[in-house]
């Protein structure tokens, strides 16, 4: 029987990641989907085929059609909507970042594990072929032990309201950085950074528009993350060892290509080709969700409550260190206040 999706939101990711998944109709289906706007749910149900359109996303969580929710929503709408599906008993997919902060996190953890379902945040990053071949190389060791990563992300965005306000909890680390810091944190294996520091810039609305994050982990190594609302940046990433590097090509988040090198030249390549999908995507190589749903798919037909590639705990690590590179340039929630 075909996993039954609850689409929490009628955005542009949903629609991405709903053509994902209608790819792989034997496993997957979308049986409902909910927006504020009734019209809205109705066009995004007829799009995509998809027999029921609420509106109201309590209305997701009561129906006994859904086994899991699908949260699409603005991010500083993650936590009540993700937290009221788990209390009804839901399978959750959470896109990131999964919070605003790491008491949130923590939040939702606890209650997916009191009400014992699937509960992950949407790191699709992690399910790409090329972040498989990373944790391959690494594991291997054949970078040598793995000192320094740098990556970069930043797209101009000053004209987009969501991510320059506080009220919709804007600013490039959520927005952009966490891509970032998620890709560090894979490589030094999900633990907690032993410190955690920000410099940049705020924004007259109080988010902040341009930072640099630097990380610290044991045994000397670190890492440098820069994230920015204000200009374009090249969009690539480095995992350094003490013998050769990986350069994660654009774009490092969703990548098709990787390059190792040594000291003095490239000495291999590794491409991975999208799956072919039809349909008009949004996001670029956005066809590279298909493996995030294939994956879950898979955990929870095995009764997994967690996913081992983006557990609930290095969510919460993730969390945190966004919380201190928020705090460190001097952007606070008001409610934090």
């Amino acid at each position: 029987m075909a996993l039954r999706w609850g689409f929490v939101s009628a955005g542009k990711v949903c629609s991405d990641f709903g053509a994902c998944l209608q790819s792989l109709p034997e496993e997957h289906k979308i049986v409902a989907v909910a927006a504020r706007d009734l019209d809205r749910a109705k066009e995004f149900a007829k799009l995509h085929d998809i027999p029921q359109a609420y509106q109201g996303y309590d209305k997701i969580a009561e129906d006994p059609n859904v086994d899991i929710a699908y949260i699409g929503v603005v991010h500083n709408y993650h936590y009540e909507h993700a937290l009221l599906m788990l209390q009804h008993g839901k399978h959750v997919l959470c896109e990131k970042p999964l919070c605003l902060t790491e008491a949130q996190a923590k939040g939702l953890v606890a209650e997916a594990k009191k009400q014992n379902v699937f509960f992950m945040e949407g790191v699709w990053s992690r399910f790409f072929p090329a972040y498989q071949k990373i944790r391959e190389i690494i594991g291997t060791g054949q970078l040598g032990e793995v000192k320094l990563v740098i990556a970069n992300f930043g797209d101009y965005a000053l004209d987009v309201e969501r991510v320059c306000t506080k009220a919709t909890a804007g600013g490039a680390i959520l927005d952009k950085g966490i891509y970032a810091i998620q890709l560090a944190s894979m490589v030094f294996g999900g633990q907690k950074p032993t410190s955690v520091s920000s410099n940049g810039y705020l924004l007259d609305t109080g988010v902040d528009g341009m930072s640099s994050t630097v990380l610290k982990y044991p045994n000397n190594a670190m890492a440098v993350l820069n994230s920015s609302i204000m200009c374009d940046f090249p969009n690539e990433a480095f995992i350094m060892g003490e013998k050769k590097k990986i350069k994660v090509c654009f774009p490092f988040w969703c990548p098709t290509r990787i390059e190792i090198s040594d000291a003095e030249k490239i000495i291999e390549v590794h491409e991975f080709p999208l799956p072919e999908i039809k349909g008009d995507f949004i996001y670029t190589n956005a066809t590279g969700m298909q493996s995030e749903v294939a994956a879950v798919g898979k955990y929870i037909k095995e009764g997994a409550k967690e996913s081992p590639l983006m557990s609930q705990n290095e969510s919460i690590v993730l969390a945190g260190i966004m919380d201190k590179a928020r705090h460190d340039l001097g952007y606070y929630y008001d409610d934090e206040k």
